[in-house]
């Protein structure tokens, strides 16, 4: 019983947010409707009272309209009062007797016109309203039978057959949109009942890792290795720290979660007896760092958690200063310096949290989104940290379906000449998940860390390859580019995919262009030597995309023979002061290393006339075109004034 109760009171708030979030297009829809019924079938004998109609509905629609105002302009606990349920369903029901008005009213002087009008007005502001007042079924039923139900009466009561046979469909249609507006409120109730429980799941993982955490106790409260607490025995110290904030015996504290940067690669490469050393030494200059206000633990690995009863922001950040300046120090082991870096992670006690569980993944959530960074090596915790993270995490899941759902797609920039002429198109991935255009910038990251870009990466050169022997067809010469990640340059078969792709698709070989970016440079050169030269022997050309922004290398460009370079954008867009110098100086080096260049987001007109004193042979950018649909490139290419000869 009282957890029916609970579940009645969340509808009502949550379908009175509904009802309001979903207002104003209907107020909208209803004056447009209502404006043009009584405008369209004026005449002199109506004219007075059709105005005087159009006048009441219109303040009522206005007073609505000040009323979601209102209610917007609320507080969020008092958005949820049963009064405003009230008051949207006084103006929503004052709106529908409106219409219901008009169509008794005026129904005697109801052309054939105006009556075939007003039935199909009447039926499609009922059909509205069984989505947007889902919220509330009762309003929604009585909405239906207000507007509905006294037109379909006055017609059934005519004595010709079309209008009985028009009142019963009215009834009809009455019980109909009824039915439907019950199935509307149900599915609503299952999904708002749903985020419900979800939000509950979050309040109960608190309870579950204290429960984990009794059950994993250890009767030494001491890690064997470091000689801090473990644990176990941290969280029960914190834990009294929480207690005494929450009896107000202290006004607050921190939690720094502390990880090592680059530990792994200690233990990988010089073994894990030196990995030990190395934390034992690291643990030692933590416990500078304590006195008897703080608490210190190794939580597990190279991950170390530090308790700080101090809420000084700027004590706070300058401790975690310090921690990060002692633990980036080298360390003396076996005769040979090993040297680390420290990220951290703060949460405070009370201004994000007061629970120690809950702090602890905070703290984390805060050290996990700085990982990596520098030189800002410390993050204090805020919601939206813990958004990108949950985010991160729904995507990822996401992704892993994506491609079997037809999710991902192609679009495709033109990349032109200095004559304007299109000889290459670039082709773009996109991915359209839950009516939402994901930024590649976002899931292609997500999908290297996984790996899934080897399967994804495969469908987008064929599907690029599919569409290149496509264009070619329509105008011989055309190239495509194909973005390709380092990892798929690992994937054994991925030569071998290259090779069957242009065999498949008839593709002279030199016209598919595959771009990198410079972190390739960083990479098993050998390797990755080995692979460009197996592909351009078969005529494939070789890209470095947004060349400048990372580790470069010219050595490198020119022992690798890269055909082309891609000038970033951000040198593009600050041509006009510093940018054009290194544009300039791309050119001169162009001439010397044997490749060409292009300048990538090119936007205004001024740009495109800079690059082109400057020599630069091809442009790409918004200036020209924004990436397109396949059929749309397709369009593009057929309308181009003249025929390509040999591509870029």
């Amino acid at each position: 019983m009282k957890k029916n109760l609970e579940h009645s009171k969340l509808y009502q708030s949550e379908g009175v947010r509904l009802l309001y979030n979903n207002s104003l297009p209907g107020i909208l829809i209803t004056f447009v409707a209502s404006s043009a019924l009584a405008f369209t079938f004026i005449d002199e004998k109506n004219f007075n009272c059709k105005l005087a109609w159009w006048a009441v509905m219109t303040l009522i629609l206005v007073s609505r309209v000040f009323d979601t105002r209102m209610w917007l302009k609320s507080s969020a606990e008092n958005k949820t009062s049963k009064s405003w349920l009230m008051r949207f369903s006084c103006g929503c029901l004052l709106s529908a007797a409106m219409w219901s008005l008009y169509a008794v009213i005026f129904y005697p002087h109801f052309s054939i016109e105006e009556l075939s009008t007003t039935n199909v007005i009447l039926a499609a502001m009922a059909g509205g309203a069984t989505s947007i007042l889902s919220g509330n079924l009762l309003l929604a039923s009585f909405y239906n039978i207000i507007i509905l139900m006294p037109m379909s009466i006055l017609l059934l009561m005519q004595p010709e057959q079309y209008k009985i046979n028009l009142g019963g469909l009215g009834v009809c249609f009455t019980l109909i949109m009824i039915v439907s507006s019950a199935r509307s409120s149900k599915y609503i109730k299952e999904a708002i009942l749903l985020r419900y429980r979800n939000k509950n799941l979050v309040s109960r993982m608190e309870e579950t890792i204290r429960v984990r955490t009794r059950e994993v106790y250890e009767i030494s409260n001491k890690d064997s290795l470091t000689g801090l607490y473990n644990r176990s025995a941290f969280l029960l110290a914190a834990q009294v720290v929480e207690q005494e904030f929450k009896n107000q015996k202290n006004a607050g504290f921190a939690i720094f979660f502390i990880d090592l940067d680059g530990f792994k690669n200690i233990n990988d490469t010089l073994g894990h007896n030196v990995g030990d050393r190395v934390l034992v030494a690291l643990s030692d200059r933590l416990k500078t760092f304590i006195d008897s206000e703080n608490l210190i633990c190794r939580w597990g690995g190279d991950e170390f958690i530090l308790l700080v009863k101090d809420k000084s922001s700027d004590a706070i950040s300058d401790l975690a200063d310090k921690i990060v300046t002692s633990l980036s120090r080298p360390i003396r082991v076996d005769e040979q310096n090993v040297t680390l870096n420290a990220t951290i992670g703060i949460s405070v006690c009370p201004e994000h949290e007061s629970s120690i569980t809950r702090l602890i993944q905070l703290a984390d959530i805060a050290m996990y989104s700085q990982k990596g960074k520098y030189p800002e090596r410390v993050a204090f915790y805020n919601l939206g940290l813990e958004r990108d993270l949950h985010r991160k995490i729904m995507l990822s899941e996401a992704l892993k379906s994506a491609l079997d759902r037809h999710e991902f797609r192609l679009v495709y920039q033109p990349i032109v000449d200095t004559r304007g002429q299109v000889v290459s198109f670039e082709a773009l991935m996109r991915w359209r998940y839950q009516e939402q255009e994901i930024s590649p910038v976002e899931f292609i990251p997500l999908m290297e860390q996984s790996g899934r870009i080897v399967q994804t990466g495969h469908w987008v050169l064929e599907e690029a390859c599919k569409t290149l022997a496509q264009m070619n067809k329509r105008n011989a010469g055309i190239c495509m580019c194909v973005n390709i990640s380092l990892i798929q340059f690992y994937d054994k078969g991925f030569v071998n995919n290259v090779n069957r792709l242009i065999e498949r698709y008839a593709i002279p070989g030199h016209l598919l262009h595959l771009e990198v970016t410079e972190s390739i440079f960083q990479s098993d050169q050998m390797m990755i030597n080995q692979k460009v030269n197996q592909l351009q022997q078969r005529g494939v050309k070789f890209s470095v995309d947004d060349f400048g922004t990372g580790y470069s290398s010219l050595s490198v460009i020119q022992n690798m023979n890269i055909d082309y370079i891609k000038i970033d954008r951000s040198f593009i867009q600050n041509i006009e002061l510093k940018g054009l110098s290194i544009v300039q100086a791309m050119m001169n080096i162009s001439r010397s290393l044997n490749f060409s260049v292009i300048a990538e987001g090119v936007e205004t007109d001024k740009q495109r006339q800079l690059l082109e004193e400057c020599g630069i042979p091809f442009l790409q950018g918004y200036y020209f075109s924004r990436p397109l649909e396949r059929q749309n490139a397709l369009v593009y290419l057929e309308n181009a004034l003249h025929p390509v000869v040999n591509g870029l």
